[in-house]
């Protein structure tokens, strides 16, 4: 029993090596997905369609390669497919397992990637960044104008701001996670909100006063650094999650509303995230098309103090200091949406760009999908060996 115990444990751990390197294949299609889909974007839109599909072909071309190769398979199977010189045609049921495993890891892993490629919109306080998501997500049919271009144009816009407000909230109000007691243990009681007399201490707790906490940290860089510590990891992890869920879009297949199961409807997930540039590079590097709504600084001034007339001059210029200017988010952005003109100017500057970066992300434009492509030429090797 002790020979036959030694003797299974090199197949063991064959076959658990074997487990961990199908299972690689999924983040490794995650970031090819990603990475083709943001080529796919760049570049001149003139025959962007028989270009992204070209790329697409050779790098799904590269991946069975890649699946299929010495170096990945057992060497029964390494020298099998059309990517091979070699003759042998050797198959057995693991092998072939192994490689349809792989195969279906990697699609799936490429869809994936595919959806984690969202549209982000930022600007600078008050430059009227919430008015142009709200535009972004009414529908044609509820517009004056006789332009139905952006009818099957659909934004789903992720509120970044709307998750920073959710997270403030006691754990037993918020939706998600909750920065509650965090908070509290870090500023201080002094950031809720009075409690009424008379109120019953088992009720609801205190809710967080966003201006008090406001007021605490805009004037305090440290302070600032220490909030953004405690809320900016919790507001990224919901954040993604909502990214992917609508990427993927799985509720359509469970939806009866017939705008959820319009294939023809261009699908685009914004984020409206105010920090988006003052998040870093690798916040950046996740969102491959970025629109700024810009406006001129005295503007944005009078704005400010027009939607806050309780904060004084002073309070108004540090809540802009405290943000990049916005001007500069204007020049490292791929689209500029300016607000210093009549509402009925930026409504028409607002539809222009929605068809236009929707054609970019979920249009003809795009091409075929990986996935579809992968599992494609995987068969086809399986066909020809």
């Amino acid at each position: 029993n002790i020979q036959r115990t030694m003797a299974a444990i090199p197949q063991l751990y064959s076959g658990l090596l074997q487990l961990a390197v199908a299972a690689s294949q999924m983040p490794i299609g995650v970031i090819v997905g990603a990475v083709t889909e943001r080529v796919c974007r760049r570049g001149n839109r003139s025959h962007a369609r028989s270009r992204n599909v070209a790329i697409k072909i050779a790098i799904a071309h590269v991946s069975v390669s890649f699946l299929l190769g010495k170096d990945n398979m057992p060497t029964s199977w390494g020298s099998l497919g059309p990517f091979s010189s070699s003759n042998e045609r050797t198959i057995d049921t693991e092998i072939l397992a192994i490689f349809f495993l792989r195969l279906v890891l990697f699609a799936s892993g490429t869809i994936v990637g595919a959806a984690l490629q969202p549209v982000g919109l930022t600007g600078g306080i008050a430059t009227g960044k919430s008015t142009v998501s709200s535009l972004f997500q009414q529908s044609a049919e509820n517009k004056d104008s006789d332009d139905k271009s952006d009818e099957e144009v659909e934004f789903i816009i992720i509120d970044v701001d709307g998750i920073a407000h959710d997270i403030l909230l006691p754990k037993t109000m918020a939706k998600d996670e909750s920065v509650y007691d965090r908070l509290i243990a870090e500023f201080g009681t002094e950031i809720l909100t009075k409690e009424e007399e008379g109120r019953d201490k088992n009720a609801t707790p205190p809710i967080i006063d966003r201006r008090k906490l406001g007021d605490l940290v805009f004037p305090d860089r440290q302070k600032r650094k220490k909030l953004n510590s405690i809320t900016h990891p919790t507001i990224i992890k919901i954040m993604f999650k909502r990214i992917l869920l609508e990427g993927l879009n799985l509720g359509s297949y469970f939806s009866n509303n017939p705008k959820s199961n319009n294939k023809e409807r261009r699908r685009v997930v914004c984020v409206d995230i105010p920090l988006l540039f003052e998040g870093g590079l690798p916040m950046r590097m996740l969102f491959g098309t970025v629109i700024v709504v810009a406006c001129n600084a005295t503007l944005q001034l009078e704005r400010l103090q027009k939607r806050n007339p309780d904060l004084t001059l002073e309070q108004c210029k540090q809540r802009i200091a405290s943000q990049i200017p916005v001007e500069t988010k204007a020049r490292k952005a791929h689209v500029v949406i300016r607000n210093d003109d009549s509402l009925k100017e930026l409504k028409d500057r607002v539809r222009q760009v929605k068809v236009d970066v929707a054609e970019v992300i979920s249009g003809s434009q795009r091409g075929v999908e990986l996935s579809w492509m992968v599992i494609g030429l995987g068969v086809l090797a399986l066909t020809l060996s």
